[in-house]
């Protein structure tokens, strides 16, 4: 009575709060309750989302039709429906209030060599397009040092375009289906989530990353103002993981450029590559072409390169499981970082000798060291040690399992720092005659027979190695010597025991968490960061065993100098045949260390020969001088090793 005695449109007013009483109470319930019929609800609003999206490419001219997009549920045990999430199957996108995990299906059998989806060049977004922005213009002109020069000008487009533009965009059905957060890319990780890469340098570069943004951010405020109108640095943030996940690398017109393309940036990662994509002038528009054939319903990937996990995860925001490549080459990578103890006594030479050639100001000051050597008889070291306190120590290797160019330098650089005075005068010719021989290896001269003679011996158990004159600590690329290489094999395990104690956890802890897939769901934060850190234990677990494996055949071959023959060489090689060890350490000991052991035999009898004719043998000095000089320049060094 009450009600009908107020003026109608108050009586509106009442009832109509009363139905929105009503409404919240009944999506309160919804939500509580029946989580699952709101992800229904949404996942209609979200298919009228996607409807436009192809419409819009549609009516512009895009050809897709052998394909369909897809939405997925995000597993978390072992009893989820893995019909739609695929084995080997890597996601960009993943949110828990919507979900963002989709991926492109055929709709029926597509042939190998079948153009399975065409994109117009009017559907691109280019850099070309934000550089003809006015703030692009204003950045241009600006000539800024920028750490993502290419990325900047599709950012730019795109916050310009969603801010001037808004829905009246001619891409707004694409911006439309950008995920609205990247909540899997780690430079937006909680605390929490970055806890599970304590341990993994991974966390450095995501501090880069964030701190290389925001600087990029505030130098283009500093010139232009009016992007802080445009965006704040969390959507600046959120542009650049967009730009850097979704681009792809272009020639149109015959300049190279980036792009974003819209579908074609849906499809997932697989190795090896199903797919082939480019640009093609005479269609004017961006296709994809089959490579094999594909089933229906299956989904068709793109490869997005052979690479470590770490710049999957940082780029892309997933790591996968088994980054393997069809030969069984396994790509992860961990950096090792070196630098000359500053207790060492030859802490001088050695830094001269770790920084020689590192850049123009260097060698700048190798010259000057050199025109004073010559001229006042003066050392090297005396003359750079002025200069060493500024040049740079630490140097970072990135090393997998392979016996790669990295691997190589790692060892070049490991020989270096485990030179004892000899071996260093030998390797970089400083004192006395190697004075002369500095400059001639700075110019890629060879020595004289002088300075090749005052090298003839030193090192190892029976003494004597290749006389060497190398450029710069990267180009040591065989043993020194026996001494020298086990010094090095000792360091290497010891940094390598350092880098695995940062970790909290071991690697069978890992490779047993990763076991449970309900404490570690599939395609969630936490399961990705612990696929990475057990990517970078297991490449430094293979270091570790190369170097005691390395130790235990030195041992060996020491003993055997010594005239303890058991276990022989060639016995301990056969027992490695049988264990679970790498080829590559395997090709290592049998190749690099037998042929350090031949050296080390020769040089032992070259030895007794001297010794026999010192105590009153027949006099062979000349022929085994002659000999020793000839075999100097003979000595087999497997080439395809460190």
């Amino acid at each position: 009575r009450e009600r009908h005695c107020l003026p109608r449109t108050q009586r509106e007013r009442v009832r109509r709060s009363r139905y929105n009483v009503q409404y919240y109470r009944i999506c309160s319930s919804l939500i509580i309750h029946h989580p699952k019929t709101i992800r229904i609800l949404i996942r209609i609003i979200m298919l009228d989302k996607f409807q436009r999206f192809e419409n819009w490419l549609r009516e512009n001219g895009a050809f897709f039709d052998l394909l369909e997009l897809r939405e997925y549920d995000t597993p978390t045990t072992d009893d989820d429906d893995d019909s739609v999430v695929l084995v080997h199957e890597e996601k960009k996108e993943s949110e828990v209030t919507e979900s963002e995990m989709r991926g492109v299906h055929s709709r029926a059998d597509v042939p190998p060599d079948t153009i399975c989806m065409m994109i117009p060049r009017k559907c691109l977004i280019t850099i070309e397009m934000g550089q003809a922005t006015p703030l692009g213009k204003m950045v241009l002109e600006s000539d800024l040092d920028l750490d993502a020069p290419k990325h900047i000008y599709l950012m730019i487009y795109i916050l310009w375009d969603r801010k001037v533009n808004g829905p009246n965009s001619f891409f707004h059905p694409y911006y439309e289906i950008l995920p609205s957060t990247l909540k899997n890319m780690p430079i937006f990780w909680s605390s929490d989530e970055l806890a599970g890469l304590d341990g993994s340098y991974l966390l450095e570069q995501i501090a880069d990353r964030n701190e290389a943004i925001a600087d990029d951010y505030y130098a283009i405020c500093n010139v232009a103002p009016n992007l802080g109108d445009l965006c704040t640095l969390e959507e600046f943030k959120w542009a650049r993981m967009c730009v850097c996940s979704r681009n792809f690398g272009l020639q149109i017109d015959g300049h190279r450029t980036s792009a974003m393309v819209p579908h074609a940036d849906m499809l997932n990662h697989y190795r090896p590559r199903e797919t082939k994509w480019t640009f093609e002038e005479d269609r004017q528009a961006f296709t994809i072409t089959t490579l094999q054939g594909i089933p229906s319903g299956a989904q068709v990937y793109d490869s997005y390169g052979q690479k470590c996990n770490h710049r999957f995860l940082l780029n892309y925001g997933f790591a996968v499981e088994d980054n393997r490549e069809i030969d069984g080459f396994c790509p992860n990578e961990v950096p090792i970082d070196l630098s000359v103890d500053p207790n060492d006594p030859l802490y001088g030479k050695k830094v001269e000798f770790w920084t020689r050639g590192e850049n123009d100001t260097h060698n700048n000051v190798l010259t000057a060291a050199l025109a004073a050597a010559l001229s006042d008889n003066a050392t090297t070291a005396d003359i750079f040690s002025s200069e060493i306190a500024t040049a740079p120590i630490v140097k970072r290797v990135r090393v997998c399992v392979s016996n790669n160019e990295n691997s190589r330098l790692l060892f070049s650089l490991l020989r270096a720092l485990a030179c004892n005075e000899e071996e260093l005068d030998a390797v970089t010719s400083v004192g006395g005659a190697g004075d002369v021989a500095v400059g001639r290896a700075l110019f890629g001269l060879t020595t004289s027979a002088a300075t090749d003679h005052h090298h003839s011996r030193i090192g190892g158990v029976g003494g004597g190695i290749l006389p060497a004159f190398y450029r710069s600590c990267r180009d040591i690329r065989h043993p020194i010597g026996l001494r020298n290489e086990r010094v090095a094999m000792m360091l290497l395990l010891e940094i390598i025991t350092r880098s695995l104690a940062a970790y909290p956890t071991t690697l069978q802890e890992d490779v047993k968490d990763l076991s449970d897939k309900a404490a570690f769901p599939r395609f969630s934060n936490k399961r990705h960061a612990k696929i990475q850190v057990r990517g970078e234990k297991k490449v430094l677990h293979h270091f570790a065993q190369w170097a005691r494996a390395a130790m235990d055949v030195m041992d060996v071959i020491e003993r055997e100098l010594n005239g303890d023959s058991i276990p022989s060489f060639d016995a301990t090689i056969a027992s490695f045949l049988t264990s679970s060890m790498h080829d590559i350490i395997l090709l290592y000991c049998e190749d690099v260390l037998g042929s350090l052991r031949r050296e080390e035999w020769i040089n032992s009898r070259r030895s007794n020969s001297r010794m026999t004719t010192t105590t009153g043998g027949k006099n062979t000095n000349n022929n085994t001088n002659s000999s020793s000089s000839g075999s100097s320049n003979n000595h087999h060094h497997p080439q395809i090793w460190c």
